[in-house]
């Protein structure tokens, strides 16, 4: 099938008259919920820890947000097709309340087994994020995406930058970690209200019934040009932005035990510390990112940011001191967070009409496969050649990506939107 098969005229403003107004209802709806995701998830080691993990932590981590990942790496493409037929909006609305309940439920396990059950079954509502974007995506104008795509990210980062912060101050004034999951749920809860009460959204349900063709679907999907480098992009993005996340708070635990500080204080700053220069370094960046991407395009922004992630993610291979890693991780946020917007703008700029969600569905599992993917591989590699190992790995497949990428903008065929660099 030829690229000019499968991509859409682009729409005339006036057809999403509510793309500003949902603009600013995603983006707090996705500072919110990030927030509350932050609260918790740099100090999700410790939880399992204080569950009664024992043993090498990196590996019990890996477990949970495998199968929690995994799970919703099955699911995923079904929503995308409940999406397509129902409405983006009510599938943000189903993870965001959805995992507001089950944060709720998560406190009150009675054993690390019980958790770890409810933990992988969280993976049934998972998906606000990749729900939001693909809102975002059919419901504004071509000329408006990045723009759009960048708030919205920015409303997350901004979030995911505030929560650890937060997280270290409630954290410290709690009798157990796992009760952050109660904070957590609070804001998740309020995402999904903001959600219900502010965002618009124009859609026109198909004449036909509801009706499952995933195998179809799929067999369309395969078609479209470039689809299979695009989910390794996507699963790439995941792995080495998303998937890395926990794993980094066990880092900093090693780095600190080296330094001979095992518990108190210490340890929830420079959890929190070394998340919010993550997040904090790409929330600043994003707006930056999305002007780039309005005025050179999508395929070159993606190369670009490619190769600064590459780039960025070598000093965290040789840092000794939370400090150290910090700085990496802040450098890394700042180069790689354009990686998003600019995959998300080329896979809806493939996709056939009508199927736009069931395509960024496909690409949100494999997002899934590499959110979770990231902490099992290292729970593996991690006990056998340490965690450094790991993070050089990433720093391999990044360059792996970014060689993909640049071969496939040098091969595009006349016509191809790679050739032009449009977003």
């Amino acid at each position: 099938m030829s690229a000019a098969a499968v991509l859409p005229t682009a729409p005339a403003p006036e057809a999403h008259p509510h793309w500003r107004r949902n603009m600013l209802a995603m983006s707090a709806a996705a500072f919110s919920l990030t927030t509350g995701f932050g609260i918790t998830n740099p100090f999700f080691p410790l939880v399992l820890q204080e569950m009664g993990a024992r043993g090498h932590l990196e590996t019990w981590v890996g477990y949970a947000m495998g199968s929690y990942f995994g799970l919703s790496f099955v699911l995923t493409p079904l929503w995308g097709v409940v999406a397509d037929h129902y409405g983006r909006k009510l599938m943000a609305l189903r993870t965001s309340l959805g995992m507001a309940s089950m944060f709720v439920i998560l406190p009150l396990a009675p054993s690390l087994a019980w958790f770890l059950v409810l933990y992988a079954l969280l993976g049934t509502t998972n998906g606000f994020i990749p729900s939001t974007n693909a809102l975002i995506v059919t419901n504004t104008p071509t000329a408006r995406l990045g723009r759009a795509l960048s708030l919205v990210q920015t409303g997350a980062l901004a979030g995911g930058a505030i929560g650890p912060a937060v997280g270290a101050v409630i954290a410290s004034r709690l009798p157990e970690y796992r009760y952050l999951f109660w904070v957590s749920g609070g804001m998740l809860g309020l995402a999904g209200l903001l959600t219900l009460l502010l965002a618009r959204e124009t859609h026109r349900r198909p004449a036909e019934p509801f009706r499952l063709h995933l195998l179809r679907d799929l067999r369309t999907i395969r078609r479209i040009p470039h689809i299979k480098g695009l989910m390794y992009l996507a699963f790439l993005q995941a792995f080495t932005y998303l998937g890395t996340a926990a794993i980094i708070s066990v880092f900093v635990l090693d780095l600190l035990a080296a330094q001979g500080i095992h518990a108190g204080p210490d340890v929830n700053y420079w959890v929190g510390a070394v998340t919010l220069a993550y997040t904090l370094a790409s929330a600043l960046s994003v707006p930056v990112w999305g002007r780039v991407l309005d005025r050179f395009g999508a395929p070159r922004t993606l190369a670009v940011s490619l190769l600064g992630a590459a780039l960025a993610s070598l000093p965290t291979i040789f840092v000794q001191t939370p400090l150290q890693l910090g700085a990496a991780r802040a450098l890394l946020g700042l180069l790689a967070i354009g990686i998003g917007p600019a995959l998300l703008a080329i896979i809806k700029s493939y996709a056939p009409l009508g199927m736009e969600s069931r395509v960024l569905a496909y690409a949100a599992a494999f997002g899934s496969l590499g959110i979770g993917g990231g902490p099992f591989i290292a729970g593996e590699i991690g006990p056998l050649f340490g965690l450094r190992t790991f993070f050089a790995l990433n720093t391999v497949l990044l360059l792996i990506g970014f060689g993909l990428w640049l071969r496939a903008l040098t091969r595009g065929a006349p016509g191809d939107p790679l050739r032009t660099a449009s977003p």
